[in-house]
């Protein structure tokens, strides 16, 4: 019986559509190509992450410099396993073509990516920094500059790789004058606008939108995050499993994508989280 999806265009367009539906991920380093293939679940992943350890001497004649040594410090994460099934009847099947294929690769996809991009939250959450929100369901200019003062010195605009947000949120951004309006020496045009989940800017920080971790259930608040390059890491298998199994009693095929990862936050410093409760 003819399969409705080729296996290998299937899993190279789930993993092309994951590049565009990750929102965490897409200010995550994705480490896949700097490790080995991940093949179990269970098992762990080692992180490739190199400690600062160069120094400054002064030079004394006759006297040996004493080297730095390049020092790899073991950042390991245990890799998940995540699947996502569809059923096709009979009756259907014939519809199963060009978009019709392209929609359920879009539903597959953006649910592994959900669950990723949760995960990489969850990560976040580990950072050493925090700073406490006055209202759980609201964001200020001067909360975000309490925020960024935790980095220190270390705030050039280009370090940072964006402002997280839940959607409940955006209205905020929207009432903020440091956000819209444009004749602030350091704001620019087009912020409302949004654009693959980002806002706009806000002191030259990307400001990115999405529901994926962004949101305690439990006690009903909002969590911001301040995130630094390459403090958040991720790796996925290369090549996603497919299966396709024909049902006869229910006349419908059943199609399943399953993928293994792992995520690491790479910099408990590199990122602040910003809510009303902080422990």
């Amino acid at each position: 019986m003819a399969t409705l999806f080729i296996p290998q265009v299937f899993s190279d367009a789930i993993n092309e559509k994951l590049g565009t539906t990750l929102k965490w991920g897409s200010i995550s380093v994705d480490a896949t190509s700097m490790v080995p293939e991940i093949k179990n679940y269970g098992d762990t992943v080692h992180f490739p992450k190199i400690k600062r350890t160069a120094v400054i001497t002064t030079p004394v004649k006759g006297t040996p410099m004493t080297p730095a040594e390049l020092d790899m410090s073991d950042s390991t994460a245990t890799i998940k396993y995540i699947a996502s099934p569809f059923r096709v009847y009979d009756i259907d099947k014939a519809q199963v073509k060009g978009d019709v294929q392209n929609r359920v690769i879009e539903q597959i996809s953006d649910a592994m990516a959900k669950q990723i991009d949760t995960d990489l939250a969850a990560e976040a959450d580990n950072s050493v920094f925090k700073t406490a929100t006055a209202t759980v369901d609201n964001i200020t200019s001067a909360e975000l500059q309490s925020g960024f003062d935790n980095f220190g010195d270390n705030v050039d605009t280009d370090t940072f790789a964006a402002i997280v947000i839940n959607p409940r949120l955006r209205s905020k951004f929207a009432g903020m004058t440091e956000f819209v309006n444009t004749a602030l020496t350091y704001q620019t045009a087009g912020n409302g606008i949004v654009s693959n989940g980002i806002i706009g800017h806000y002191f030259g920080v990307p400001v990115i939108c999405t529901a994926n971790g962004t949101y305690d259930s439990v006690k009903a608040e909002c969590k911001t995050y301040i995130v630094k390059k390459n403090a958040l890491g991720y790796v996925y298998q290369k090549n996603i499993t497919y299966n396709e199994a024909y049902n006869p009693l229910l006349l419908a095929t059943d199609i399943s994508a399953s993928s293994l990862y792992a995520v690491k936050l790479l910099d408990d410093t590199g990122i602040v989280v910003l809510r009303k409760t902080v422990a």
